[in-house]
């Protein structure tokens, strides 16, 4: 009788055993499964409960199962809050293989300036959120990828705030259907789509990889009719490797006029790649000649989802305030003005802003501060060992040393919102200045 109740106790643990893949596999397909991130997010939450953080880890790295979906061109839209639709044209590889990862290339027109083609006539109906795009043709076409062709005009430029949630819902949004490689999301644009390069490099750099404005200027986001939501710090271009496209004889933006703007950047130690058009106007017809040496930056540019060093300023703490594992949570005028770092001066600004530049070597992180009160990192296990202390200084003095524990509700809140397979976080770190 007792052997009974053994094997009975055995076949019971056993059964649970069996179940709990199962489960944890439905919840992890519901997580994958969600159309946005707070869907996700909410899953995310159950999922915490259940699973212990290093499963949980293994299976976001593991990602989603990709099934076959729709390819050619057709549209995303969604209403503006100034109501034209956001009509964003996804052009998907015949040969498109969910088996394989693929890039990404993000590409802004230019002419923002115009009304929307995408308002609805009075008396016609809107258009279905699935009907045919109108769009001209591609005048940058290059090798397959999948490609994402956002909508702006005159109430919805590239450097609005709620343009750039339309392009980063949008992006979200072809992750969570296709294959797309993290590391090889990047960001072009001609003309004012150029400048828009400029503005997402310098407020949200976490999706991409690379940036290469063609025929678009800075002076644009400095001027402030341009009416930019924010202000722009010039330091935030030291992670963003730029390819840079202008003509000599651009009517708007002539390579002698960006050419100043080029020696700037280099002087704070960014990458950047000028490519003056000799005789070239406003247009593309370099295009032929450049497209391989365009390519090549964009290959040899993968993005790094745990760099070694980052630099961010920004002067507010609601968004824009992220840069890959760094996050700035708190401004305030520092009482010495000892630590000073700039821009050199390109951009005017109103506001106080905050900036952290900080190092990571092995899981130690040297952070040089000016105004800022607090900041976040994201720990990844990819990047550190949460066996051993994690110690950080600021401006010289260490203000935390200890081991981390990793948490499988930070680890899931994290991957829901990014969607990313390569940028995982278990752990959060709030780290006070003194």
């Amino acid at each position: 009788m007792m052997l009974r109740a053994m094997g009975l106790v055995l076949l019971v643990s056993a059964g649970v055993i069996a179940q709990t893949p199962s489960a944890t596999d439905a919840l992890f397909d519901q997580f994958f499964a969600a159309e946005s991130p707070a869907d996700a997010a909410a899953i995310g939450e159950q999922i915490a409960t259940t699973v212990d953080v290093d499963t949980a880890i293994a299976r976001v790295k593991q990602g989603r199962r990709y099934l076959d979906e729709k390819r050619g061109e057709y549209s995303l839209r969604w209403r503006s809050k100034t109501g034209p639709f956001f009509n964003n044209v996804i052009d998907v590889p015949a040969a498109y293989d969910p088996s394989r990862k693929w890039p990404l290339r993000v590409q802004l027109h230019g002419g923002v300036g115009r009304p929307s083609p995408n308002a609805v006539a009075p008396g016609r109906p809107p258009a279905a959120p699935g009907a045919p795009p109108a769009r001209a043709a591609n005048r940058i076409e290059g090798e397959p990828q999948i490609y994402l062709h956002p909508s702006g005009w005159m109430q919805a430029q590239w450097w609005d705030e709620e343009q750039v949630d339309n392009i980063l819902r949008a992006v979200d949004t072809l992750k969570r259907k296709y294959n797309i490689d993290e590391t090889q999301i990047y960001l072009t644009g001609i003309s004012d789509g150029g400048t828009g390069v400029y503005y997402l490099a310098l407020k949200e750099p976490n999706p991409w990889s690379s940036y290469l404005p063609l025929n678009g200027s800075l002076a644009v986001l400095r001027n402030p009719q341009s009416g930019a939501d924010g202000e722009m710090h010039g330091n935030n271009f030291i992670n963003a490797p730029l390819y840079v496209v202008n003509g000599e004889n651009d009517q708007l933006y002539p390579a002698a006029q960006v050419e100043p703007h080029m020696t700037w950047l280099k002087r704070m130690g960014v990458n950047v790649v000028f490519r003056p058009q000799a005789g070239a106007g406003h247009n593309t017809a370099w295009w032929p000649s450049e497209r391989a040496p365009f390519e090549r930056f964009v290959h040899d540019h993968a993005r790094a989802a745990q760099p070694p060093a980052v630099s961010w300023e920004t002067e507010r703490v609601d968004r824009f305030n992220r840069n890959r594992w760094l996050i700035i949570n708190e401004i305030r005028t520092d009482t010495s003005r000892q630590t000073v770092l700039t821009d050199l001066g390109f951009f005017q600004h109103t506001r106080r802003s905050g900036r952290v530049d900080i190092r990571r070597n092995g899981n130690t992180f040297d952070a040089v501060v000016r105004d800022v009160a607090s900041f976040t990192l994201l720990l990844s296990p990819d990047a550190i060992d949460f066996g051993k202390p994690v110690v950080v200084t600021a401006n010289g003095k260490q203000v935390f040393s200890g081991v981390v524990k990793k948490d499988a509700g930070v680890l899931l809140r994290w991957a829901a919102r990014d969607n990313d397979r390569t940028a995982i976080y278990g752990a959060e770190l709030k780290v006070a200045v003194p």
